[in-house]
């Protein structure tokens, strides 16, 4: 009996790793319109920021929506995703003088074994390549005693006169407005930014911008 509730709280543990893969926690009623006067989708979306890739619900199946080129916007939940490449950003901000998009990606890793008290006894961590599993939950997924963590490796993309620019954090961005070093680092820790606050990024490039 003991064995069984030690397994079922592992299984437990990896499927919620998987599910902080996805950009929303349930998969949700969404539109997406289609380029030159096509049909528009209506379906249940989700977008795996593992694997970067669109899904939707088949009946009781999780579908990759491909090919995505002939999408012009997908209204996930109250996300504005635009397909850009083989994935999909997010349209966060625009205006005359910049727009702002999220590029969102993450990673799963293995931070270790899990002993019989649930304590990690191996200190490396390893990547895993999901896409490897096509994002289903395969045995090699759910066996094991690995402590699995989703990690974030999204980035900001800075559109002005046409160019992108990416960052994530204090020195990507500094990097992109030089001369204003002073005054970021000073805005950053008076407001106490964060760089996973998409609306503390969006005030700060404002004020930046003005």
């Amino acid at each position: 009996m003991k064995t069984f509730l030690f397994t079922l709280s592992i299984l437990a543990c990896s499927l919620q790793t998987l599910a902080q893969s996805y950009l929303l926690p349930d998969f949700k009623l969404c539109i997406a319109t289609a380029k030159r006067g096509g049909q528009s989708i209506q379906a249940k979306f989700n977008y795996n920021c593992v694997t970067q890739s669109m899904e939707f619900l088949d009946g009781d199946d999780i579908m990759q929506l491909s090919p995505i080129s002939h999408i012009d916007t997908l209204y996930l939940d109250t996300h504005k995703m635009i397909p850009y490449g083989n994935h999909f950003l997010d349209v966060v901000y625009t205006s005359p003088q910049f727009s702002l998009l999220v590029d969102y990606k993450r990673k799963i890793v293995n931070e270790g074994k899990k002993g019989a008290m649930g304590l990690k006894t191996q200190g490396t961590v390893q990547n895993v390549d999901f896409s490897s599993f096509g994002g289903r939950h395969t045995e090699e997924w759910k066996k094991g005693n690995d402590a699995w963590k989703c990690k974030d490796e999204s980035t900001y993309v800075y559109v002005v006169k046409s160019k992108m620019k990416r960052f994530n954090n204090t020195k990507t961005f500094i990097k992109l407005f030089p001369k204003k070093k002073d005054e970021i680092e000073q805005y950053i820790q008076q407001h106490k930014v964060k760089f996973d606050n998409v609306t503390a990024v969006l005030e700060l490039l404002k004020f930046c911008t003005e």
